[in-house]
């Protein structure tokens, strides 16, 4: 795997809280809506950030479209603080598994995939994809929100 560091400071004497975030979760940061302000208080708790490579294109183009070219710019300006999970072999032949076996879109099965990549206990996977929290919650991850209605 290959893991692009986001650089966040350890915070001494407090769990870590490793915030895996797909396109569904980012845009809340840039566009207020429902659960914008859960995205927000997560990624300010949260040591890291983390996101697969292919949820930058995926994020700048619903940013753009959901608020314009300038709230895409605020994101493509935060980018360097997330830590990115590189494609690779080991992250696609996951991501077809995952695909398969929660009859996940391609997009949401890589991501998932990343976020089962990351070796922390405590990865909290934003997600509002319905599927994609199913799919997560059955792998044990933590998910936020804690349910979709």
């Amino acid at each position: 795997m290959s893991v692009r560091d986001c650089g966040s400071a350890r915070r001494p004497g407090r769990r870590t809280l490793i915030a895996y975030l797909d396109a569904s979760a980012v845009v809340k940061r840039y566009v207020a809506e429902a659960g914008s302000d859960a995205v927000r208080d997560a990624m300010r708790r949260a040591e890291g950030w983390f996101m697969c490579r292919v949820g930058y294109v995926e994020t700048v183009r619903a940013i753009t479209q959901v608020a314009g070219a300038l709230a895409a710019k605020r994101f493509q300006r935060e980018w360097p603080a997330f830590g990115v999970i590189e494609v690779d072999q080991r992250l696609v032949e996951q991501a077809a598994a995952l695909a398969v076996d929660h009859s996940l879109r391609s997009l949401d099965a890589l991501h998932l995939a990343a976020a089962l990549l990351l070796d922390s206990e405590d990865v909290l996977l934003a997600t509002w994809d319905r599927r994609m929290h199913t799919a997560a919650l059955d792998q044990g991850l933590k998910v936020l929100p804690a349910r979709l209605s």
